[in-house]
C-alpha cells in the first residue's frame, strides 16, 4: 500500500473514534441528566408520602371516651306557664276584669246604687286584707289576683255574726273558700266563707248581730292568720264591704 493511502485510512480510522467518542460522551450526559431528574422526583414525592404517612388515623378501643370532638347541643326551651289567677269566686259568671280605671268607677256606682247598711261580723275589728280590684299576693297559693273581699281576721272558733238584717238564700261548702253562707238584703247580698260550722238554714231569716257560725278555714288563704272571707255584691256586681259599715253614724 502507499504512502498516501496509508495516511487516508489512518485518517478516516481517527475520525470515526472521535465519532464515537463524541456519541458515547453525549450520551453519558444524557444518562446524567435523566438520574438527576429522577432522583429530584423521587425525593419531592417521597416529602409528599413521608407527610401523609406521619398522619396516622388512630383507632380508639370500645368504649373508651373519645376527646378532642366538640359537640354543639341544642339548649331546650321550657315554657313554663305560671298561674296568675285562682278560680272564679263563688257565683261569680265574670271571666274578664276590666280596666283599673272602669273598676273604680263601676265599684263608685254600685256603692251609691243601694242603700244598704253594714256592722262588723267579729268582736273586734281586725282587717287583714282589704278589698282590691288590682292583683294582690296570695301566698298559699303563690298567685297574683284581685281581692273582691275584706278578710276580718279573729280566733279559730269565735263567732261570726250576720252585718245586716235578711234572708239565708244559700248554704254550701267550696274547696277554695270553705262553708259558705250567702245572706240577702234586698238588691245585695253578703257571703261569708271560711266558716268552721254554720248556725242557721236556708230560708232563715236573720236579724244584724246575730250568730251564723263560727270563724274557720279558709282553705286557699289557709298560710294567712285566722280569719273570715266576706264579700259583697249589689245588682251581681262586687263592692267593698267596708264602705257600707257605719253608714247610719
Amino acid at each position: 500500500m502507499s504512502d498516501y493511502n496509508n495516511r487516508k485510512y489512518r485518517r478516516k480510522r481517527r475520525s470515526r473514534n472521535e465519532k464515537i467518542g463524541f456519541y458515547t460522551a453525549l450520551s453519558i450526559c444524557l444518562i446524567a441528566i435523566c438520574m438527576a431528574v429522577y432522583s429530584t422526583y423521587n425525593t419531592l414525592s417521597g416529602a409528599d408520602t413521608s407527610n401523609v404517612l406521619q398522619t396516622p388515623t388512630e383507632a380508639k378501643p370500645v368504649g373508651e371516651i373519645v376527646t378532642g370532638v366538640q359537640e354543639t347541643l341544642a339548649v331546650p326551651t321550657v315554657n313554663i306557664e305560671v298561674p296568675t289567677a285562682l278560680p272564679d269566686e263563688p257565683d261569680i259568671k265574670e271571666t274578664t276584669v276590666p280596666s283599673t280605671a272602669d273598676n273604680s268607677m263601676t265599684a263608685l256606682q254600685t256603692m251609691l246604687s243601694t242603700d244598704l247598711t253594714l256592722t262588723y261580723p267579729l268582736k273586734s275589728n281586725n282587717v287583714i286584707r282589704e278589698y282590691n280590684e288590682k292583683s294582690v299576693y296570695f301566698k298559699t297559693l303563690n298567685v297574683w289576683k284581685p281581692h273582691k273581699a275584706v278578710d276580718f281576721a279573729g280566733d279559730l272558733g269565735e263567732d261570726v255574726c250576720s252585718m245586716s238584717d235578711g234572708a239565708v238564700t244559700k248554704i254550701y261548702e267550696n274547696e277554695m273558700f270553705g262553708k259558705t253562707v250567702e245572706i240577702s238584703i234586698n238588691d245585695a247580698v253578703c257571703i261569708y266563707s271560711g266558716l268552721g260550722s254554720v248556725n242557721v238554714k236556708e230560708g232563715d231569716s236573720i236579724k244584724a248581730g246575730a250568730k251564723i257560725g263560727v270563724i274557720g278555714i279558709v282553705p286557699f288563704e289557709s298560710t294567712d292568720e285566722n280569719h273570715i272571707h266576706v264579700q259583697v255584691k249589689i245588682n251581681g256586681n262586687y263592692a267593698d264591704p267596708l264602705s257600707f259599715i257605719g253608714n247610719n253614724e
